[in-house]
């Protein structure tokens, strides 16, 4: 072998090193559980996160971007973790057709260039079942349970404190309603109440509906800049829901997860629903138990989808991962999700019967 061939061969086998210690992981889909999803990699990460873009605190963020190491899953490599929330049915889209998705392109804080790259797990609110895109059949893990709520805006008078099944039928079809639906007072016959929610690539308004026993299309409305109301297909972003309701354009109701319904009123604006709140006692310490125990109807479970024959990479990943949101939630006070293993109930399809597990 002459010494050209063995410098060759000998950069190769650099460049192969290389680029086996590295590993590159990139996760879409739900919006709604993003801040679960967060803390969980920031925790396989622990000390060894050496950069992370946009800078923490970032859960409420669509997209983020880490780099360090993983020693308990990847040992001495370097490891970086993609995420760009989307929604749960386009998540299950992006695996199932095998589409490019949106990332922020490096760990670098303030970097704002993106790359468009194959996703390799998706979180989801539904089931693969609720959506579009049944085949080829992704390999499912449950991860945790997730609660909705719907909430009211800032603007939204007080006597607005319950939603019933048949209220919600009727907003998710109209787009709005009158006050005096919910207040019961003639008064408020021309003081409208809008919807807002999701567009049709959220898992949420996949629950809402189902959950509702709607069928049909929903319509849907956000504010201009003067505050005036329109109709759009719904927004990208859970994040853009509670900001248009934590506006005072006027009175309207939305669907979102708890995470977000936190940060709306600090939590005090989240409505009943058929009479029962999600929880009991303040949102930043919730009692679960009226979800638990299917009083509370408006939740569905948490998966966490990778396709079928997935690298082992990614299924290590993938297992370390759904630890590390399990422990968070067990020994957390403040989660807006539920571990599986402590409900009392259970359902085999999005809206579907609540049974006991007992």
């Amino acid at each position: 072998m002459n010494r050209t061939l063995k410098l060759l061969t000998f950069t190769g086998l650099l460049a192969a090193t290389a680029a086996q210690a590295q590993v590159n992981l990139y996760i879409t889909g739900s919006t709604a559980f993003r801040p679960n999803a967060y803390l969980a990699i920031r925790t396989l990460y622990g000390s060894t996160l050496t950069s992370q873009n946009p800078p923490d605190p970032a859960g409420g963020k669509n997209q983020v971007t880490w780099t360090g190491q993983m020693p308990a899953v990847f040992g001495n490599q370097q490891v970086t973790v993609f995420t760009s929330w989307s929604g749960s049915i386009s998540g299950i889209q992006a695996l199932n057709q095998n589409s490019q998705v949106q990332f922020l392109a490096s760990a670098n804080p303030g970097d704002t260039n993106f790359v468009n790259v194959q996703a390799d797990l998706a979180f989801s609110d539904v089931f693969q079942s609720a959506s579009p895109y049944l085949t080829p059949a992704l390999d499912d893990a449950k991860v945790a349970v997730q609660p909705f709520a719907y909430v009211k805006s800032l603007a939204t008078p007080s006597s607005v404190t319950n939603v019933t099944i048949q209220q919600m039928q009727a907003l998710l079809a109209n787009g709005s309603m009158p006050l005096s639906y919910w207040s019961g007072n003639t008064n408020d016959d021309n003081t409208p109440v809008y919807l807002v929610g999701r567009d049709s690539g959220s898992g949420t308004r996949q629950t809402a509906e189902r959950d509702a026993l709607f069928v049909g299309q929903t319509l849907l409305y956000a504010t201009t800049n003067g505050c005036d109301w329109v109709i759009i297909p719904g927004f990208t972003s859970t994040s853009y829901v509670a900001a248009t309701l934590n506006s005072s354009c006027g009175a309207a109701i939305g669907y979102v997860g708890i995470a977000d319904a936190a940060t709306i009123a600090n939590g005090a604006n989240i409505l009943a629903y058929n009479g029962y709140l999600p929880f009991v006692g303040p949102i930043v310490n919730p009692d679960w138990t009226p979800v638990r125990e299917g009083l509370y109807s408006f939740w569905g479970y948490e998966h966490l989808f990778q396709r079928a024959g997935a690298p082992a990479n990614i299924g290590s990943f993938r297992a370390a991962l759904l630890a590390a949101i399990d422990a968070g939630i067990a020994t957390s006070t403040t989660h807006s999700v539920i571990q599986v293993s402590t409900m009392r109930v259970s359902r085999n399809a999005d809206g579907g019967p609540i049974t006991p597990n007992f």
